[in-house]
């Protein structure tokens, strides 16, 4: 759920299996870093799934990294693309400070779009038929995940499918997680709570997500209200 917007799972399959497409078009494939710099809206969950569909591994950074904090991540973990809102175009670092970024791809108007990207629409209208889901190791890389670089650089911890495997299993028995259940994304979806407690979990069991924009107090007691929000978690 998204501002009134409402996708079923086999309508978000159709999206998501359309988007890898065009990312495999694009030239993305198994093992590539791709850096995800977009705010919560449904997009960064349709991105992130049609990335893990092709085996290549998310690196989620939050919407307040500035441009030099995002040119140091790109070159540590090696990004190849970088999938960002259109509106923070600008902070997305040139082929000088991130030469390995050769693909960029804008998430919204387009009018705000750059023209050295490719915007995320034309992609996802790709009429090619996606290629079967990469299969994957439990040891392999799923998410690049880095630390706020408070007392130094940031630092890229690598997460494994195990890892996220066990982490999703512990929230679903741990807080009971059901099919019905709806939990609302209040923190930001780069960040591991929000990344694995909220928007992983619910998948695994089947449940919604009610993606939150902003948050902002009376909104949100609002939306637990109107949406029969039954999981959130706050950091």
């Amino acid at each position: 759920l998204f501002e009134g917007q409402r996708w079923s799972y086999a309508q978000a399959n159709k999206i998501v299996a359309s988007m890898a497409a065009g990312f495999a078009v694009q030239g993305l494939c198994k093992g590539e870093r791709v850096i995800l710099f977009v705010d919560n809206k449904p997009e960064f969950i349709w991105v992130l799934l049609a990335l893990q569909w092709l085996g290549c591994i998310p690196v989620p950074v939050g919407v307040r990294e500035q441009r030099p904090g995002l040119a140091y991540i790109a070159r540590p973990c090696g990004a190849s693309a970088i999938v960002a809102d259109a509106n923070l175009g600008a902070r997305v670092p040139d082929a000088q400070d991130a030469p390995a970024l050769r693909l960029r791809v804008a998430v919204g108007s387009s009018e705000a779009i750059n023209p050295n990207f490719i915007a995320l629409n034309a992609i996802q209208v790709c009429r090619n038929s996606p290629p079967e889901p990469e299969k994957v190791d439990e040891t392999d890389t799923a998410f690049i995940l880095y630390t706020s670089g408070t007392t130094g650089n940031p630092k890229g911890a690598m997460l494994t499918h195990l890892n996220v495997v066990h982490s999703v299993m512990h929230f679903e028995a741990c807080m009971r997680l059901r099919p019905d259940d709806r939990s609302a994304l209040a923190v930001p979806a780069s960040h591991v709570t929000g990344l694995i407690a909220v928007i992983l979990s619910l998948l695994h069991v089947g449940g919604t997500v009610v993606v939150v924009p902003a948050f902002k107090a009376d909104s949100f007691i609002a939306l637990l209200a109107d949406e029969a929000i039954t999981h959130t978690m706050m950091v």
